[in-house]
């Protein structure tokens, strides 16, 4: 879960159990050398990760290493093949538009042909400052470190014009080798493009490499996507390395700027994943092939204008046999993070959507929410729409609980004066007057915390609205009206000429502002208790500052939620507020209720204490 999601839990929880001590009625918180990520860190990468539109063609370029050079970093083994010349091989499909390079001999670009960045520019997902991706590394027997994306390969066959295109469900399969020594010692990648989907097959065979590759071991690494939204921070925030590992994903989180965060994991790796906000690169192990581990490193580096940026480097371990032929099998998934489109890859990949706690909030995700959502889009393909009759279903689902919270609230309303006279009456002994409330709460019936109960109930189904609208690719550049153009991001009303100081706050936003008005509305109908006053000016502003740079589909949902909720609350008052208190006759035998048994345990700390102030005297 990302940093900004639980700093919202925890102060929508502290406002709540704040809220609730309120209307409740007294009783009584690296290894110091460089790595790729650190030298990427004093690059200072921009903000954008689009190269000029020409790279989208194939083009030349040459080699500028020296044989000298080229023999030092890569010694007898390749040094023939540290040399050579770029060509480019495009393959589209409906999908997606694939590149491959010889140099590298793999994936160039993947550009997502349904998606867009943040400034309507086609959405490339290989990171283009690592040049190619998915490339293998290991060390050789004379002592150097071979990194696949410097050497060259020859990729085959060669399409007409250097692309083709996919119909429907059509394949390609295209083979880059890196001829070591001839065409006896020899690194092939084997691709598989499909149509229909965002996946790519891919084998990778080591031909009598027994005598190069040392420790029995080499690497297929995967990086991070591309930098696709508006806010770096926001996408920062959600972005997190993955591996699958003896059935459990194991994970990390570089959120520490300019410290390197590592996991070195051994066991039997499914699959390896990073992912930032909405996208994701994944490698999987096909028809049942696991790695023998899996290393993860991460870093978070400045951007201009007060961005930042988290960069993952991670490698799926793939034990070497030194047999002649050696193959492993992987499938090259790049794409969205839909959840079912992840769950049908493969057995966990869904788990790395941000939906709120595992234990409590992500089943209400997962198995409540995210179904009745698609339900509703099946029907209406406007989003703000879908939201507006989600959050009356929700509230229709919710109506015996709060139901319930506000007829409790109300009858505490009407007791409040006889409260009052008791806290006047025994302000000298709080212990009397907590025993004399809890007195008359049991006389009349009322629970102190029937209020509060039921609404506590609600949180997990809350929490995961609050997970699902921040993340979830479905509202992602989807419009509703007017100054919402964009659910998945703050509807910016106007923009300020300053950024306020402490609250970091550049502009304003409508529905947030909408929604803290209809939070203030209902405060007022709901709390009478002077002492409570305070409570209804300081939780809407509070929930203002921090809901303004909350995607404003969350904040449309809200303040559809308070609309109802004050409509609600305004046909109970009208209904009950005649009603008289009634005293409630106690019947023997009954089980004690909530009060009854405050009010015992009231009475023998008392007795204690009077014990206690004897031996005193």
């Amino acid at each position: 879960m990302d940093r900004q999601a639980v700093l919202g839990f925890i102060l929508i929880a502290v406002l709540f159990i704040f809220w609730m001590f309120y209307m409740t009625p007294d009783p009584s918180q690296m290894q110091q050398q460089e790595t790729p990520l650190q030298r990427d860190s004093i690059d200072q990468e921009s903000s954008s990760d689009a190269r000029p539109e020409e790279e989208m063609f194939p083009v030349d370029r040459p080699d500028t290493t020296r044989p000298t050079d080229a023999y030092r970093k890569y010694g007898q083994w390749f040094v023939d093949v540290a040399t050579g010349e770029e060509h480019f091989l495009t393959v589209e499909t409906e999908k997606y538009i694939v590149r491959f390079n010889t140099k590298g001999g793999s994936i160039y670009r993947w550009t997502l042909k349904d998606f867009k960045t943040w400034d309507q520019r086609p959405l490339q997902l290989i990171d283009w400052k690592r040049e190619t991706d998915y490339n293998i590394v290991f060390a050789s027997s004379d002592g150097r470190f071979v990194d696949t994306k410097d050497l060259y390969f020859r990729i085959s066959p060669w399409p007409e014009g250097g692309k083709i295109v996919l119909e429907d469900t059509a394949s390609y399969t295209i083979e880059a080798v890196c001829h070591v020594r001839g065409d006896s010692v020899k690194i092939v990648k084997r691709f598989v493009v499909r149509g229909g989907g965002y996946n790519v097959d891919l084998d990778i065979e080591m031909v009598n490499m027994d005598a190069v590759i040392a420790n029995n071991e080499y690497q297929v690494v995967v990086h991070s996507p591309a930098l696709t939204e508006w806010n770096s921070v926001e996408e920062a925030s959600f972005a997190e390395a993955h591996a699958y590992v003896d059935n459990s994903r194991k994970s990390i989180d570089a959120d520490d700027m300019k410290k390197v965060t590592k996991a070195d994991i051994s066991g039997d790796v499914a699959w390896i994943a990073v992912n930032n906000k909405y996208f994701m690169n994944a490698l999987i192990g096909r028809d049942g092939f696991l790695g023998m581990g899996a290393y993860l490193e991460g870093i978070t580096i400045p951007l201009p204008n007060e961005g930042q940026r988290e960069i993952y480097e991670t490698a799926f371990k793939v034990k070497y046999r030194g047999k002649d032929r050696e193959t492993s099998s992987f499938t090259i998934f790049i794409g969205p993070m839909e959840y079912d489109l992840l769950k049908a890859q493969y057995e966990g990949l869904e788990q790395t959507l941000s939906l709120g706690w595992a234990v409590i909030v992500r089943p209400f995700s997962e198995y409540l929410v995210m179904p009745l959502f698609s339900f509703i889009h099946r029907f209406i393909p406007n989003f703000g729409i879908v939201i507006i009759l989600f959050s009356i279903l929700i509230k229709l689902l919710l109506h015996p609980l709060t139901k319930t919270s506000l007829k409790s609230m109300q009858r505490m309303q009407k007791l409040q004066p006889m409260v009052n006279e008791l806290r006047e009456k025994h302000k000298e002994d709080q212990q009397k007057q907590n025993m004399e409330m809890m007195k008359l709460y049991k006389e009349y019936g009322v629970n102190p915390a029937g209020g509060c109960l039921p609404m506590l109930l609600q949180m997990p189904i809350l929490f995961a609205l609050f997970s699902i609208f921040r993340s979830t690719i479905d509202l992602r550049q989807k419009p509703f009206f007017g100054w919402i153009n964009d659910l998945s991001g703050p509807d910016i009303l106007f923009t300020l000429p300053f950024k306020i100081p402490l609250l970091g706050m550049s502009f304003i936003s409508g529905l947030a502002l909408l929604m803290a008005i209809t939070m203030f509305i209902q405060q007022k109908m709901t709390i009478k208790d002077p002492r409570q006053k305070s409570m209804v000016y300081m939780m809407p502003v509070l929930f203002w500052i921090l809901f303004n740079s909350f995607p404003s589909g969350l904040n449309l949902y809200y303040f559809m939620f308070n609309i109802l909720s004050i409509g609600q609350q305004w046909f109970i008052n009208k209904k009950h507020q005649h009603e008289p208190l009634v005293k409630v006759a106690q019947k023997p035998g009954k089980k004690k209720s909530w009060t009854e048994r405050a009010m015992t345990n009231l009475q023998e700390k008392a007795k204690e204490q009077q014990k206690v102030n004897r031996k005193k005297r």
